[in-house]
């Protein structure tokens, strides 16, 4: 107990507040998104169903059945449509009640918040907020059917995700922590909804760009080599998220020894990013967060977390 208040003390000086940020969240793998199989996430304080519609597309609503409460989740799929495992109400893919099994009139109330959802980079992301403020992450200079890439679930974090996501303009924990021999940039543009810096010489670039508060994605060369990563973090309430990463390569040609080498750089990309997550979450899992005493050199991590303070905000509709 005396944890969670240091940790809550922490969290609310000066950077959290009430709600959850209105941002674009992965709530799971596409690729573990099935048709006929409904999945609960925790996720904003509240609970969501993740299924996929009649016409394969896929939807994010809240779990609660507006009857009783019942969690969605333990129902089923029919006809691309969720079904209550409790009284067998079903909801569209609007959130809509289309049928009660009694035959009674369908109550105005008898419907399911209905979140923004998309596809993109092999996750599930929902938006809370009726309406998005903004686009689906995207990463620099890539786009999906140009790239060979993999989207991976890390686990969960002792954190917001806006917490892992000053790694993105922390340039000096670069090279504390993981030693790398890299510097900053002079300026980072800073707009309503994203943050962007890109450094650039003639043998390495490094274009990173921060999406809501929840997403940091990067597209670097070093010595003719692209790679691409985006990683991103769903809130389950507000000390915890789960971590999810994608990396990608350029595509190659059809032959197997083309295929080869793609299959190799990806390898080889994977063992860099989970080497740098490894260093990263023993101590992101550990730490108390609070913006503390800053100097000269934190002048990026400054302005990330004023702009993460003034970022809009929401309670989930569900």
């Amino acid at each position: 107990m005396d944890d969670i208040k240091e940790r809550s003390a922490g969290y609310g000086a000066g950077l959290d507040a009430s709600g959850f940020h209105r941002s674009w969240f992965p709530v799971g793998l596409a690729g573990e998104v099935k048709a006929d199989t409904p999945t609960g996430v925790d996720v904003l304080g509240t609970r969501v169903v993740v299924y996929r519609d009649a016409a394969g597309k896929a939807v994010v609503q809240s779990a609660w059945c507006p009857h009783l409460g019942a969690d969605l989740s333990l129902g089923a799929v029919v006809d691309g449509r969720i079904r209550c495992a409790y009284h067998h109400w079903r909801f569209d893919e609007t959130g809509a009640c289309v049928d009660i099994p009694t035959g009674d009139k369908i109550p105005p109330g008898a419907r399911l918040f209905t979140y923004p959802t998309a596809e993109a980079w092999g996750l599930v992301w929902a938006f809370n907020g009726e309406t998005p403020l903004f686009g689906v992450p995207r990463i620099p200079d890539a786009e999906e059917s140009r790239l060979a890439f993999a989207a991976n679930y890390r686990g969960i974090r002792q954190v917001p995700p806006w917490v892992s996501i000053s790694n993105g303009v922390d340039f000096q924990h670069l090279r504390t922590l993981h030693n790398l021999p890299t510097s900053a940039p002079e300026t980072i543009e800073v707009s309503e909804h994203a943050i962007e810096y890109r450094m650039e010489t003639g043998s390495y670039l490094q274009h990173g760009l921060i999406t809501g508060t929840n997403v940091f994605a990067q597209h670097l060369r070093r010595a003719g080599q692209d790679s691409f990563m985006l990683f991103a973090g769903a809130p389950i309430d507000q000390h915890r998220s789960r971590s999810f990463f994608v990396i990608g390569v350029e595509q190659g040609g059809e032959s197997a020894a083309e295929r080869h080498i793609v299959a190799a750089k990806l390898g080889a990309l994977r063992a860099v990013v989970e080497k740098l997550l490894g260093e990263d979450e023993p101590i992101l899992n550990t730490m108390r967060f609070r913006k503390g005493v800053m100097v000269a050199a934190d002048r990026h991590l400054s302005r990330y977390f004023k702009y993460v303070s003034e970022f809009p905000r929401a309670e989930p509709a569900a």
